[in-house]
């Protein structure tokens, strides 16, 4: 393990050296420049956070490469299930039709007792994520907190939320937040 974290000095000159060579690898990845900047962007953050339990048995550039790679095959391993998923969003039918309001209301509401009764923080972090759109980073930084916090917090909410719904989580989440907040 590193004894000595870096100062404030030699992290900025780390990501001034390396940002745009890990921008690069990750776009190359994602093929998005904005996605492969915010995957560079939240390593730095994390390892800023982290980086006295980082345990670097090599050079800076070896480990800030292999895990900006890593999340980038995340980020698209994810966004392939969320495209595999899409059709579902489809067969929804609209919110304007008579038909299903009666469940569909009482689903929300059942949605929204079962946020409520979610632990402060958790909701919180939840609703800033779900709802405001925020990055993991962002909400972090906002409540002062890891972003492995921020992480527990949200798996947490949907763990919770799924034992409390009826149908799957993600598409009525979706649902839910579209007409509580749009």
């Amino acid at each position: 393990m590193q004894e000595t974290p870096f100062s404030l000095e030699q992290f900025e000159l780390l990501f001034k050296e390396h940002f745009k060579p890990l921008a690069l690898l990750a776009y190359s990845v994602v093929k998005d420049k904005d996605v492969a900047r915010d995957i560079v962007q939240e390593f730095f953050v994390q390892f800023w956070e982290t980086q006295h339990t980082i345990p670097l048995r090599g050079p800076f550039e070896i480990y800030a490469a292999r895990t900006v790679k890593n999340r980038s095959l995340n980020h698209i391993a994810r966004q392939e299930v969320q495209d595999k998923h899409q059709p579902l969003f489809a067969t929804m039918p609209p919110e304007d039709q008579d038909a299903g309001d009666g469940d569909r209301e009482q689903f929300f509401q059942r949605l929204s007792q079962a946020i409520d009764c979610m632990p402060e923080q958790r909701r919180r972090v939840f609703l800033m994520s779900a709802a405001d759109n925020k990055k993991y980073a962002e909400i972090a930084r906002e409540l002062n907190i890891s972003i492995n916090t921020v992480k527990f917090h949200i798996k947490a909410a949907y763990v919770f939320l799924r034992n409390e719904a009826f149908f799957p989580l993600w598409i009525s989440v979706f649902f839910f937040l579209k007409k509580i907040f749009l």
